[in-house]
């Protein structure tokens, strides 16, 4: 040990690094940026080829578009962002022989959610399996495991589980790379669900909380496009990933993509962000489930109001790049943004403050943000009053950024629950 000291205090042979002449070495060595498709050259086991893999070709004869000849598809035919998740995995499986994954409940029940659903009867034990019920475990493993040079995809079945791996996310997970000087590496991505209907300790936004700390990406897919795109890219890179995954739209079909959701493998460069309407009087960020209600209000400014919206869903939030969002805003000169995420301390806030900063001379209002309420989060039966709703959205217009013309405010913003917020903080 003393040896090991003497080593590392010894700054010849262990320089420190030049901040001086590098202000922004630490930075770089946070994320490695890497695109390897494979961790190894041997061949990945399985046990079917993955033609003969059921689940894989289920997917595959799904209808990849929510409508066909302007009918819409039957659910069950519908691919879906379960089903775009599932896909991008099992063709790394088949890819990548270091790739395994493990979770509560993931080989023989599927995972929770379906999304390693009949994978147990095409991928051995040894790639594929239950995992005790210890989010710490889970994560400390996979940190380990990425460490030592393979790639993991691990499943923490709620966000709010989040607290029970947070040394092993907040300081493991995202530290390493950087603190071996970008040797090591940490192909790692952590699958979490926000829920849905399952109350105060089951169903909260955590994307903030992820967000905030340096050496993370962040992804949150809201469409079956984005979520096969963003998933492959993950798999890919040699970076930690933490993917969010909404329960409320996990049978969601595409509803934006010209074309739908290609067959072939590809990939959505994480950090970018997915316009999926243009519009010229107001932009409208989304994060999330979020974007539905806010397709909803666009409709109804666009129909009652003759405001056109355009809408630009956050897919990622880190990296992010300001690229489209600014020059949605200045060609609107408005932005509304929205997540499920509770407003206080959201990561909205500082995109909020950034679109100020970047387009100052463009808007004609502050950006405006809309999230959930600063509370507990009630049971199912109360979502509408807790979660962000399509009338949450007109009312932040009507009362932040224009007067709608004979607009009538809904609960969600009115002037006395503004000063109600204001006074007691909630």
């Amino acid at each position: 040990m003393t040896d090991i000291c003497a080593l590392a205090s010894d700054k010849e042979l262990s320089p420190y690094a030049d901040l001086k002449g590098d202000p922004r070495y630490i930075e770089k060595m946070m994320f490695s940026n890497l695109h390897i498709q494979k961790l190894d050259d041997r061949e990945p086991e399985a046990l079917v080829p993955l033609e003969q893999c059921a689940r894989y070709t289920q997917i595959r004869e799904k209808t990849r578009t929510e409508t066909v000849d302007g009918k819409p598809v039957p659910k069950l035919k519908q691919y879906n962002i379960r089903d775009a998740v599932s896909e991008a995995l099992i063709e790394k499986y088949y890819e990548d022989p270091t790739l395994i994954s493990y979770g509560e409940d993931v080989r023989d029940w599927g995972g929770a959610f379906a999304i390693y659903r009949g994978l147990m009867d095409c991928l051995p034990y040894s790639r594929l399996f239950n995992a005790p019920i210890s989010e710490a475990a889970i994560v400390g493993s996979a940190v380990g495991y990425g460490l030592c040079g393979g790639r993991v995809v691990v499943e923490l079945m709620y966000a709010d589980f989040i607290g029970r791996a947070g040394d092993e996310i907040f300081n493991q997970l995202s530290k390493w790379q950087a603190m071996s000087s970008g040797i090591l590496k940490m192909p790692v991505v952590v699958r979490v669900s926000v829920g849905a209907k399952y109350g105060a300790q089951h169903s909260q936004d955590w994307t903030s909380l992820c967000a905030h700390i340096p050496g993370l990406k962040v992804c949150f897919p809201a469409t079956p496009y984005e979520a096969k795109g963003l998933m492959a890219a993950a798999l890919n890179s040699t970076d930690p990933v933490v993917f969010f995954e909404s329960q409320r739209i996990y049978d969601m079909g595409e509803r934006f993509a010209k074309g739908g959701v290609p067959a072939e493998p590809y990939e959505i460069e994480i950090g970018s962000t997915n316009t999926v309407r243009m519009g010229s009087d107001i932009t409208l960020l989304t994060v999330g489930a979020a974007l539905y209600k806010a397709v909803e209000a666009a409709d109804i400014l666009g129909r009652d109001y003759g405001m056109s919206a355009e809408i630009i869903n956050l897919h990622s939030l880190v990296p992010l790049d300001y690229s489209a969002i600014v020059e949605s805003v200045k060609k609107t000169g408005r932005a509304v943004l929205v997540s499920d995420a509770c407003a206080r301390g959201s990561f909205l806030n500082d995109v909020a403050r950034n679109i100020a900063e970047l387009c100052f001379d463009d808007l004609d209002a502050p950006p405006a943000v809309v999230g959930a309420r600063n509370w507990i989060t009630p049971p199912f039966e109360f979502d509408e009053f807790f979660f962000p709703q399509a009338d949450w959205i007109l009312d932040a217009v009507n009362e932040k950024i224009v007067p709608l013309k004979g607009y009538v405010p809904a609960a969600g913003c009115t002037p006395v629950e503004q000063l109600r917020r204001a006074k007691f903080g909630v």
